[in-house]
């Protein structure tokens, strides 16, 4: 089996720098190497890199418009002014509009979040929402985590009367609002040396900016939206996240204590994995599935009793979040599928009735399993348009293709990797069409996305102790990647599934434990192969008290072997369940079984094969070797093999006085009707199929005659060995065959059928 990714062995330090790094930073050479890499070579560096100190955070005045915000925020609360935050419904301005709101109140200011709905406000700023805000009192809007893009309902505003200040960190458009302030890193006109804050980020430097310190107490909120964000954890954005994590870890705040024990998570375990997929998920899920708002009460809330009764609801909000992506991601992979499909680059699933809130999810899931740019979406009750969202790879520029359309759908947003769209379910075939046609440039010779091998690992790497001085290196993520490995084991052992749907792998290389997420079918093909090579993370797996090495598969590398063993004395419908091509050498076989089982691939009588034939399993026995050798030239290996066949099909040729007693028999009962062989068989102990074969032999032989059903022995016939008859080779060299291909081990078989 070929690798997801193309492996890329960094480059590794030689022995002495190694030396040299471990003996000046006082870390185990394990470490060195990978500090190396990092660039981080002297005592200075590493203890900035270690160590978060608030002092080596940026002024935030740095900040474009700073000082503006800043005023015009003061002038509100001076003069009580109505204060709106206007947030977003994801994690990042989730927490970005509750470290605004913490700060404000903290002010002396009573401002008010509004969350806007995913499915009814949209993203950013909603002209009807601004003018009701207005119309509500609001004097100043303080927009977080969004805004850099809503000039048009922005600028109505501020004509209007309502003073706004952007604080936003998304992509900048060619047209920027014209509000009092527009606080944002990489603002054109600004000098920040930090580009790469979230939402969150750009509120906490606000709020520091406004108190005239960095507010401590709010940073692990900061921490928990850039996590979630998915920006680079470098510079400003790893001391937040270290010294968020850190707070979380010791003092969590009511909210996320609550949240961390619905997700079942220790508050001591707490790192980026936690966040970017235990928490950030559930709060997510609010905004997926309905109101966003009581994220924000759950995170600023002081009660306790509120805050368990929030977090359970979030967790069962996320628990129904989750059986939607697995209902919808099972059909949008089985449309996948379809040979329409299979013969498609790029990917539109649209079906109706499904929840608009989770489709990026199950597009992303689409991608993951196929490797196409696919556009997911919901087909409204009344069969006239679909919404949903896409996601793409990195050689397809999503956006791109489907702008070339932009007049057939009714809205369309996103950037190169993920998009947003509402279309005519008539014009679904001309988005299918400019995605081909930019698929049949751009994904012409698309290479696998690349994958950094730190290093390679042995054995004797295989240690808690190696793990934990890596750890120093987190917390992970953009422009901090957590080491990946490679790792070439001696011996898999141990191999099952887990899971409520066994969607995942458990085994053990080198009595390492390893975790496989998602290659749960994959299960025979590792144990089948010949080789493994493993890209691995370390990670600590902790059971009753006691905590050891755990790996964490990225991708492998397996030789998987010519021919694929499938024997076995029995057959299952089960076997036949996968989208294989089924090649049968007896056509009655073949009838037989399409009538008894449910086939998951097409089946075939050998005669038929067409060259090339992929991912085929051989069902039954050739008659003989030519058969077998012809079959085998139209297959492309690996090739399942099954060889099946009933009992009575194998029954031993019959001896020679086993034949004797057939004639005697026949000598016996002259005119012996044909019809009548198996009382024959009975009255002279032998299997009817050996009696058939008999009285085959016997008629090429001369030794009886045959006239219609009737059977007579042969007046004078001379003496012939029975290996004479044609009827009794066929039969010997089926035999020797079927016993051969039944029976032998896998590397004989292998060598047998790969030399034809």
């Amino acid at each position: 089996m070929s690798p997801r990714y193309d492996w890329q062995l960094e480059a590794q330090p030689e022995s002495d720098a190694i030396t040299e790094v471990a003996t000046n930073l006082k870390v185990p050479p394990f470490l060195a190497r990978l500090l190396i890499q990092r660039k981080i070579t002297t005592p200075e560096a590493y203890e900035a890199f270690i160590n978060p100190d608030m002092a080596r955070l940026h002024d935030p005045f740095l900040l474009h418009d700073m000082d503006k915000a800043v005023a015009r925020i003061q002038q509100a609360i001076e003069n009580q002014e109505k204060i709106t935050i206007y947030g977003d419904y994801d994690v990042d301005g989730l927490t970005a509009s509750s470290i605004m709101l913490e700060t404000l109140q903290s002010m002396g200011a009573e401002p008010t979040v509004f969350i806007p709905d995913r499915f009814t406000d949209g993203y950013g700023p909603n002209a009807a929402v601004y003018r009701y805000l207005q119309s509500a009192g609001t004097q100043l809007v303080i927009t977080v985590d969004n805004g850099v893009g809503g000039a048009a309902v922005i600028d109505a505003a501020q004509a209007a009367g309502m003073d706004v200040v952007v604080t936003d960190h998304h992509e900048l458009p060619a047209v920027l609002p014209q509000a009092v302030a527009v606080v944002h890193p990489r603002h054109p006109e600004g000098h920040y040396p930090f580009g790469g804050l979230s939402g969150a980020g750009v509120a906490f430097k606000v709020a520091s900016a406004l108190l005239g310190a960095a507010p401590v107490e709010s940073i692990d909120l900061a921490a928990m939206g850039t996590v979630a964000d998915l920006v680079d954890l470098t510079d400003e954005n790893r001391i937040i996240v270290q010294m968020g994590l850190a707070m979380i870890r010791t003092q969590p705040r009511v909210g996320i204590a609550a949240l961390l024990a619905a997700a079942k998570i220790d508050p001591a375990t707490v790192d980026e994995t936690s966040i970017g997929f235990g928490i950030g998920p559930r709060l997510n899920a609010l905004g997926r599935l309905g109101d966003a708002n009581p994220g924000v009460t759950l995170l600023t809330t002081f009660d306790d009793a509120e805050a368990q009764a929030l977090a359970q609801n979030i967790n069962d909000l996320n628990a129904k979040r989750q059986a939607l992506v697995q209902d919808i991601s099972k059909v949008a992979l089985e449309m996948a599928q379809t040979p329409e499909n299979q013969g498609r680059r790029t990917l539109i699933l649209a079906h109706a009735g499904w929840h608009e809130g989770v489709l990026g999810i199950v597009a992303s899931k689409v991608v993951e399993a196929t490797g196409k740019p696919t556009l997911v979406l919901n087909i409204a009750a009344d069969g006239q348009s679909a919404k949903g969202s896409g996601r793409s790879v990195p050689a397809f520029h999503l956006f791109n293709a489907l702008n070339a359309e932009r007049a057939a759908m009714t809205a369309f947003g996103g950037h190169g990797m993920a998009c947003g769209l509402t279309v005519p379910v008539a014009n679904l075939p001309k988005l299918q069409a400019a995605m081909e046609q930019a698929a049949a440039t751009s994904l012409k010779d698309q290479p696998k996305p690349p994958l950094a091998i730190a290093a390679r690992l042995t054995t004797a790497d295989l240690t808690l102790d190696h793990y934990r001085a890596m750890r120093q290196l987190a917390p992970f993520g953009n422009g901090n990647p957590e080491p990946t490995f490679s790792l070439r084991p001696d011996l898999i052992d141990r191999i099952k599934t887990m899971g409520q749907t066994n969607a995942h792998l458990r085994f053990v290389a080198d009595g390492a434990a390893v975790v496989a997420f998602g290659y749960g079918d994959q299960a025979q093909a590792l144990s089948q192969a010949t080789q493994v090579k493993l890209a691995v993370r370390l990670d600590a797996n902790t059971w009753q008290g006691n905590t050891s090495l755990q790996l964490r598969l990225c991708d492998w590398q397996l030789q998987a072997p010519a021919v694929i063993d499938w024997r076995g004395p029995d057959i299952s419908a089960a076997q036949f369940r996968p989208a294989l091509t089924y090649v049968f050498f007896d056509a009655k076989r073949q009838a037989k079984f399409t009538r008894q089982f449910q086939f998951g691939g097409p089946t075939v009588l050998a005669q038929d094969l067409a060259a090339g034939t992929a991912d085929a399993v051989l069902v039954d026995l050739p008659s003989d070797a030519a058969q077998l050798d012809a079959a085998l030239a139209k297959l492309s290996l690996p090739v399942r093999v099954m060889f099946y066949a009933a009992p009575a099909e194998l029954v031993a040729l019959p001896t020679r006085s086993e034949c004797a007693a057939v004639l005697r028999y026949l000598a016996a009962h002259p005119q012996f009707d044909k019809h009548h062989l198996p009382a024959l068989a009975k009255a002279v102990h032998v299997a009817v199929g050996q009696a058939i074969l008999a009285v085959q032999v016997f008629f090429e032989l001369g030794f009886v005659t045959i006239k219609g059903a009737f059977i007579d022995l042969a007046e004078h016939p001379a003496k012939k060995p029975l290996q004479d008859a044609a009827a009794y080779q066929a039969r010997a060299t089926f035999l020797a065959l079927a016993h051969e291909l039944q029976t032998a081990d896998r590397r004989e078989l292998e060598a047998r059928l790969t030399n034809h």
